[in-house]
């Protein structure tokens, strides 16, 4: 009984139609309840010519659905002190509802109208397109959403997954009419292809029993293929992007890696949080910030996902200081890759990541991301559980050779975003850090 409630295992129930079933206890004493729905969604699936497909269905899936029109769903939320949230991403599109655990059942079901049986009401349609047409807007314009994009666009040749934000363009927005929302809808919100994840203090019996009779029928019955990928292109150099009057310049430097099933993943999510992940004590923070003084914020991204992924090291500075942050980054990076990290160094690192644990255990909806991160990549029902003992097993030299092929130099690109002259910065932007 005891391992049936601990959050830090999760549990894989027999599938439900192709629809993959995961249980996990809540953490002890919780008194709320999480569910997440995950599909073939993404927006690598956008279909040619309609960039912004899936960022826009997974938007309206949860404005009105079912027998709920948007303002009685957000009534029906309130009235059981209940969220529903979004998002969408490369590979996937997920919907997670949140509330009382006693209301687990009627939430379950407002789960399954939203991914089921959306409505796609006109007026909805129209207010979703102009929230799209705006973040297209910051995209081109904010130096931070810019310096994504471009890097994206040099890492990855055309056509590939991983190429695009999933924002479109302004053509493609205008190819994008209520039927080919619903279209895509049916074809990528299936139950084959899919994953539900619970986190309840119900017994398993009893969830799929429910998941079962909630989720019985899809619109599709089949989960679209995975799309192509093409290798990526390895340009290398750097690319600048002025943009006047701005507050701060945007760094990234970044390239292809490695997807989380690779057996390096460990070690190179250690390599991660060393270069920039872990608060406050990775290299870039103390090196770039810290001691440099020369950035606003410094960091770094390991972005595994299942057909692959990519990194990126970040800094935003000011225009007077942006050619000295290139180097820096790119002398941080060159150091991981050639020098055995410390013991000390790594030990402490690694601690501080294995301590973030049991502070993800404090609430429903921090467990309920172990959950679904294990149910996406199907991990080992006790992965959370072992993870700390695998963490500690990885050697100084193992970081180094992961940082070679996660980090690698090979098809890396450097993209510098904002009032790249000195002088031509906005109001408030003075580069002291």
């Amino acid at each position: 009984m005891a391992e049936r409630s601990d959050p830090l295992l999760v549990e894989h129930l027999e599938p439900l139609d192709g629809l993959r079933l995961v249980r996990q206890a809540p953490p002890p004493g919780a008194g709320s309840f999480s569910a997440t729905y995950v599909g073939p969604a993404g927006w690598a699936y956008d279909p040619p010519g309609a960039g912004g497909t899936a960022r826009l269905v997974s938007q309206l899936v949860t404005s009105a659905a079912g027998p709920y029109d948007r303002v009685e769903l957000a009534r029906r939320l309130d009235r059981l002190g209940a969220v529903l949230n979004r998002r969408a991403a490369p590979e996937s599109a997920e919907v997670t509802v949140w509330g009382p655990a006693e209301s687990w059942v009627p939430l379950l079901e407002i789960l399954s109208w939203v991914v089921r049986r959306p409505r796609f009401e006109p007026d909805d349609v129209r207010r979703g397109l102009r929230q799209l047409a705006e973040h297209q807007l910051r995209e081109a314009t904010q130096p931070g959403h810019r310096a994504e994009r471009e890097l994206l666009h040099r890492i990855f040749p055309a056509e590939h997954p991983y190429r695009e934000t999933g924002s479109g363009s302004r053509a493609s927005l205008r190819a994008l009419t209520r039927r080919r929302l619903v279209r895509f809808h049916e074809e990528h919100f299936t139950a084959d292809g899919g994953l539900l994840v619970v986190t309840v203090p119900a017994r398993a019996e009893v969830v799929r029993r429910e998941a079962r009779r909630l989720f019985r029928s899809f619109p599709g019955s089949r989960a679209p293929g995975a799309p192509q990928l093409p290798r990526a292109r390895a340009p290398g150099g750097r690319a600048t992007i002025d943009l006047p009057g701005r507050s701060q310049v945007e760094v990234r430097l970044g390239g292809p890696s490695i997807a989380r099933s690779d057996p390096a993943f460990p070690a190179a999510f250690l390599a991660n949080e060393l270069l920039g992940g872990r608060p406050l004590l990775n290299r870039l923070f103390q090196r770039v910030r810290e001691r440099g003084g020369l950035a606003y914020h410094a960091s770094s991204d390991l972005e595994a996902m299942r057909w692959g992924g990519y990194w990126v090291a970040l800094a935003g500075t000011g225009a007077d200081r942006w050619r000295k942050v290139v180097p820096m980054l790119d002398g941080e990076l060159r150091r991981l890759r050639a020098e055995r990290v410390g013991p000390a160094e790594l030990r402490t690192v690694r601690e501080s990541a294995i301590g973030e644990i049991p502070l993800s255990l404090e609430s429903t909806a921090e467990a309920h991301e172990l959950a679904v991160d294990a149910g996406y990549h199907q991990l080992a029902a006790d992965h959370w559980r072992r993870w700390p003992q695998t963490l500690r097993e990885v050697r100084p030299e193992a970081v180094r050779d992961a940082a070679r092929r996660a980090f690698a130099e090979d098809g890396s690109v450097a993209v510098v975003v904002g009032p790249l002259k000195a002088g031509t910065s906005g109001p408030g932007s003075s580069a002291t850090a």
